[in-house]
């Protein structure tokens, strides 16, 4: 029953907006839907007891079979992990529909405005199934198809409805950029399109010698003991890629930044963590041994996202670029907390990717209201915003705390358990304390350009104010939300830490 809400319910809106003509309708329709399958899940949680004893597993599902001979079937697995997942992909999609009420609108005509709606919120439910199928995949097909559903609509997103973006290009290699008219949204929706594109056909490749070989596509029926170094590399760089690893990361500054604010929230929500959901479903649980042989590469190119992402958000002018590269660094520490292999840094990363993708939600939500309230995302023409949008500053000036680990927030729970998980598995050396110093860095980096953001756009002062905007109902209502979880995370981590229980032990490498 389960499965049939969180795959259809989607379907439903999807449907539902493609006949309907009414604007309330199309808005707050698929806002409904997806609270209804989030609610399902929460009830899901408490019905089997999850989160108050070790007696739930799992929950196997197969629909039917596909191909025999290769065991490709049509089936998904609901495990402790996939649930928090679930409901994480559930909040980042009904954070990027609330961004949508207040969407631009191109005309004055009803008709266009509508269809405008319509399409955006479309290609949002088609990404929540491709995400939703793709967490719950029991089967290395099914992964795929799902991976494709949800990564297709990304183009259509940001080249429909992204930004045109002025950017400064020079340098060598600045009359190539200008050339292919860098900071467009074609640009934009293209460069992210073909990083995807050629992730998938590595994806794709190494999924396909990775069943035909073990003689299975069923993931839990794929043995360990698959060591195969090349289907490693080509699964590594696809899901490499997908999470915007160094160095295959530079179509994720350009897609956030070009993209429209529901596409941001999206992207780094959730999207970006698909990369991450492949090497927990698939490369560390299947090629156990070999991930564990170069874990020590993973753990340092992850050292370079966090150190990179953190020093090139400091040089950004642009907001939406901040929170770009800001997510760009702590999807490093998600990386580096996976590869530690001990209960501490694997339950680390869980909580960083639910940390991370509420957090981030809320910075580019809040972004996007600031673009829609002021007409600009730069930090040089921002000031006096605790003045002028009082209530939009207290929820920014919020992120920018959670964002840097403060305590009470889930961004504090999250990183004290990943550098206590480097600690363990470095212990007391001189690469420990080297390994150490990495997030720590990243924190004091992450401290450094949030509050000069905050310092800039909200509490400088300029006389002559005469604009006095803020945030409407439904964006207080939404980044209430966010905010409560992020300090119930915060506050009451056992709530989180009770649904993994022992889920750790499948990520733990030999």
């Amino acid at each position: 029953m389960i499965l049939f809400f969180i795959l259809l319910l989607p379907l439903v809106s999807v449907v539902t907006l493609s006949i309907s003509k009414n604007i309330n309708i199309i808005k707050f329709n698929p806002i409904i839907i997806m609270s209804i399958s989030l609610g399902i899940i929460i009830y899901f949680i408490f019905n089997q007891q999850i989160a108050d004893n070790g007696n739930f597993d799992n929950l196997y599902i197969n629909l039917y079979t596909l191909i025999p001979a290769f065991d490709v079937n049509m089936s998904f697995n609901i495990d402790r992990i996939s649930i928090l997942l679930l409901i994480l992909s559930h909040l980042t999609i009904i954070t990027a529909l609330f961004s949508t009420l207040n969407f631009k609108l191109i005309s004055d005509s009803y008709d266009q405005n509508l269809t405008r709606h319509k399409q955006i919120n479309i290609l949002i439910s088609l990404i929540s199934i491709g995400i939703n199928g793709l967490i719950i995949s029991n089967n290395l097909f099914v992964f795929f198809l799902f991976y494709e559903i949800a990564a297709i609509p990304i183009f259509l997103m940001i080249s429909t409805f992204g930004y045109n973006l002025k950017r400064e290009v020079s340098g060598p290699f600045a009359t190539i950029l200008k050339f292919f008219n860098v900071g467009s949204r074609e640009y934009g929706s293209y460069k992210i399109t073909i990083y995807l594109f050629v992730a998938s056909i590595l994806i794709f490749f190494g999924l396909a010698i990775l069943g035909i070989s073990s003689g299975s596509f069923e993931i839990s029926n794929i043995t360990t003991g698959n060591n195969s170094v090349f289907v490693f590399w080509l699964l590594l760089i696809g899901f490499g890629t997908h999470s915007a690893l160094w160095p295959f990361h530079t179509w994720a500054p350009d897609g956030h930044g070009t993209a429209p604010t529901a596409g941001s929230i999206i992207f780094a929500g959730i999207l970006m963590k698909i990369g991450v959901i492949g090497f927990i479903k698939i490369l560390i649980p299947i090629m156990n041994e070999i991930t564990f042989n170069y874990s020590n590469i993973i753990i340092f190119l992850a050292s370079v996202n966090i150190v990179y992402g953190a020093f090139t958000a400091l040089r950004q002018n642009d907001l939406k670029y901040v929170a770009a590269y800001a997510s760009l660094s702590h999807i490093g520490y998600i990386f580096i907390a996976l590869m530690t292999s001990n209960e501490t840094g694997i339950n680390g990363a869980i909580f960083q990717i639910i940390s991370h993708g509420l957090i981030i939600c809320l910075l580019f939500f809040t972004v996007g209201v600031i673009y829609r309230i002021k007409k600009t995302r730069m930090i040089s023409q921002l000031n006096s915003m605790l003045d002028c949008s009082p209530i939009l500053s207290y929820f920014f000036i919020f992120t920018a705390f959670a964002s840097i680990g403060f305590p009470l927030t889930s961004g504090f729970v999250s990183e004290f358990m990943i550098i206590n998980g480097i600690y363990k598995y470095f212990e007391f050396s001189k690469l420990g304390i080297l390994m150490i110093s990495i997030p720590i860095l990243g924190i004091l980096l992450t401290t450094i350009y949030m509050f000069r953001v905050v310092k800039d756009c909200i509490f400088t002062l300029k006389s002559n104010l005469n604009e006095f905007f803020d945030m409407d109902n439904y964006e207080i209502i939404i980044c209430f939300i966010l905010c409560i979880l992020i300090l119930f995370i915060g506050i009451y981590p056992n709530f989180i830490q009770n649904i993994l229980f022992d889920s750790y032990k499948g990520l733990v490498m030999r």
